[in-house]
């Protein structure tokens, strides 16, 4: 028996169930979006979790091999235990850095992490992240993204970093959290735009260098690609270094035989 204006058991309970099914379907659909929008490595991997309590989070891995679905989301406590559902094979590392993140940001409603291929290149060099694409300061990102030498440091990186919502996992790829799922995918798409956008601005500032300082008559494509990189002591360079010491005449005989030209003096 109720008493007036109190709803019953079941329904509350039914309420519930409905609103836990919602968030599911809600992260599904969000953690779908970033394989359409490009932005993951070719095996589509990603992991996220979403928050659903004050110590609680959803939380799943992604990637192209099949369709992510509501019963999926494993719930786990954030002391990295189980509290629902399966992991799907989900590593305990992985479960725990999710965790440590959730305790470490309280105010963060989801984590993503993925090895999108330009933020795994920042990543993999060690190089932090510029925050000059437009649209990360506006998705709480006005700080460069920094770069954390190990899995063991992340935690300590985003507690000495309070003003930044993602971090570079050195050799592994990328985190990024935000106050709900819409936004932290949102944030992820920019900073792999942006990491894209760096690259290629690397490159046009090594192909606007003032006349004269390099020249790439006929190069081959590879040694083309370890030229605009700037890899010190590739062969690349080293070709690039004899071009731009050769004439344009020396350097047409070199591509005729395909060899490269021989430094002047």
């Amino acid at each position: 028996m109720t008493t007036p204006g109190q709803a019953p058991v079941a329904s509350v309970a039914e309420a519930a169930e409905r609103s836990h099914f919602a968030l599911r379907r809600a992260v599904v659909d969000v953690a779908m979006g970033l394989l359409h929008a490009g932005v993951l490595s070719h095996s589509g991997h990603a992991d996220l979790s979403a928050r659903v309590g004050p110590d609680t989070v959803l939380i799943a891995t992604l990637n192209r091999t099949r369709d992510l679905v509501p019963d999926d989301l494993a719930v786990v406590r954030l002391d990295g235990s189980v509290a629902e559902g399966d992991l799907g094979g989900m590593s305990t590392e992985v479960v725990a850095m999710h965790a440590e993140v959730h305790r470490a940001r309280p105010q963060a409603g989801a984590v993503i992490h993925t090895h999108s291929p330009h933020l795994l290149a920042f990543a993999l060099a060690g190089r932090p992240l510029p925050a000059r694409y437009e649209p990360l300061p506006r998705l709480g990102q006005a700080e460069e993204v920094p770069v954390a030498p190990s899995a063991s440091a992340v935690i300590e990186l985003i507690k000495a970093r309070p003003g930044t919502r993602a971090v570079l996992l050195g050799g592994h790829g990328v985190l990024a959290f935000g106050p709900d799922t819409e936004t932290t995918v949102s944030l992820l798409v920019a900073l792999e735009e942006a990491a894209e956008a760096e690259l290629r601005t690397a490159v046009l500032g090594r192909l606007s260098a003032p006349p004269g300082t390099l020249h790439i008559w006929g190069m081959a494509a590879g040694e083309r690609c370890a030229m605009v990189a700037g890899y010190p002591g590739t062969r690349g360079d080293d070709h690039v270094d004899a071009y731009a010491r050769a004439g344009p005449a020396d350097a047409a005989a070199a591509n005729a035989t395909g060899q490269r030209p021989a430094p002047a003096g």
